[in-house]
């Protein structure tokens, strides 16, 4: 096996237009910074807001446990499996004067501006699941759009590396959102989420108004069926094994987001303003990362990488079960940082071989999966922590588990891309004409 592998631009034929869009570099630079700006301003608000938000539903002016956190986080996995379908399949054929994506932008950012807004004010619980319902259901369709215009705005070979400013601009604002905003909440809860909202606010105006989509128009030619993506996504059967794996992969790193604020508050009994400052140092060796990661996705076989991830993920699992202090904290994100610098390797095997107009289509196909697994491990984990008595190091081992248990798939992928045999049903549409797998 070779130590490199020379992924496609597009494996697919393009029309003239798309060749002309994708070869003006001034353009494509132009459009990742108008979406970094977006990604900032979503960025500044719900790096702090989200770990408030779950604070703020565990306690005990609300008094959510950690079994119902995991049963709504479960219950809007489980919705958004098929919710990111449709979404993302109405956006591939939406025909607008803003593009395909962005009239979802329009759409979704006042429904969850309101939600953040309105959330610190709220303590009855059960109006407060309302809220997070609207809130997760517009979140829900932003993310399985807006999601897509990085897939759709750059050529396919430079895709991780392109990533390369928006992730050191990011890193350098969550060291500074986290640090001050965790503090600013001990002053006042309210005051991060209303400027958070007001960030978010203008910088989705100014940056829906100025990115320019790729010339894709393709109208719908029959209604919408929850196997219509899924016709497109899995034309190669093969694909729905890769597809597993990519979840299973990154099952620990889910733990790490869903539980590391609880697990700080209730295991090790820090402030808000002790969280932020640990959790933060973080973001600084993100940006050291950043681009010589984002290379080696470009470059070197994923399926080392998948292998290194494992083994870092591992190094994340020690450090969670024997952190006990807020220095052993800053460990303990320095380790997710390392764990997670090559998690997105596996992923990008599946939209380098994705045809710009099916995007939304196979994104959607394993998001389907994708989401299905992280409910159901949001459901077991958070019943796991619950009856053990908020034992968190539970779900940790269980992340970790499918961890390993996604790399033995990701294998056995490979295994059937490179044996010459086609154990698994596919049409003759099941790879373009001239794609070759990832070895």
């Amino acid at each position: 096996m070779s130590n490199t592998y020379n992924p496609l631009e597009m494996p697919h034929k393009l029309t003239p237009e798309l060749e002309e869009y994708y070869s003006n570099k001034k353009l494509m630079w132009r459009n990742i910074i108008w979406f970094m700006v977006l990604n900032i301003g979503w960025g500044i608000c719900f790096t702090v807001v989200n770990p408030l938000m779950t604070l703020r539903m565990n306690s005990p002016a609300v008094g959510m446990d950690e079994g119902m956190i995991g049963m709504i986080s479960a219950i809007n996995g489980y919705a958004v499996s098929f919710l990111v379908m449709y979404f993302a399949w109405k956006s591939d054929h939406t025909i607008s004067r803003w593009g395909r994506r962005i009239p979802f932008l329009w759409i979704s950012t006042p429904f969850i501006l309101v939600s953040v807004v309105v959330f610190p004010f709220i303590d009855n619980k059960w109006i407060l699941l309302g809220v997070m319902i609207v809130q997760l259901f517009f979140m829900d369709m932003k993310l399985s759009t807006i999601s897509l215009l990085p897939i759709d705005l750059v050529p396919r070979n430079i895709l991780a590396r392109t990533n390369v400013v928006p992730g050191i601009v990011m890193g350098v604002m969550s060291f500074f959102v986290l640090r001050y905003g965790m503090k600013l909440s001990d002053v006042n809860e309210t005051l991060p989420f209303l400027i958070g909202a007001a960030v978010m606010l203008v910088t989705s105006i100014v940056s829906g108004l100025n990115i320019k989509e790729p010339p894709i128009q393709t109208p719908a030619t029959e209604p919408f069926r929850p196997w219509s993506a899924l016709k497109v996504g899995w034309r190669d059967r093969r694909m729905i094994i890769l597809m597993l794996a990519v979840p299973m992969l990154g099952a620990l790193p889910a733990m790490y987001n869903a539980w590391i604020w609880l697990f700080a508050k209730n295991e090790l009994n820090l402030t808000r303003t002790e969280m932020g400052a640990s959790l933060s140092w973080a973001s600084i060796l993100g940006l050291v990362l950043t681009f010589p990661c984002a290379w080696l996705v470009d470059r070197i076989s994923p399926y080392k990488l998948a292998g290194i991830f494992v083994v870092l993920n591992g190094a994340l699992l020690t450090s969670l079960l024997w952190v006990s202090s807020q220095s052993g904290l800053i460990v303990v994100a320095f380790m997710f940082v390392l764990a997670t610098a090559f998690g997105g390797a596996a992923s990008m095997m599946v939209f380098r071989m994705a045809h710009p107009k099916d995007v939304g289509s196979v994104s959607s196909s394993l998001a389907l999966i994708n989401n299905a697994f992280n409910a159901t491990l949001a459901l077991l984990s958070g019943q796991l922590i619950e009856r053990l008595g908020q034992n968190y190091h539970a779900a940790f081992i269980l992340g970790f588990c499918f961890c390993v248990l996604g790399l033995i798939i990701l294998l056995y992928y490979r295994h059937l891309m490179t044996s010459g045999r086609q154990p698994l049903e596919h049409t003759d549409e099941s790879l373009p004409e001239n794609a070759t797998p990832l070895r």
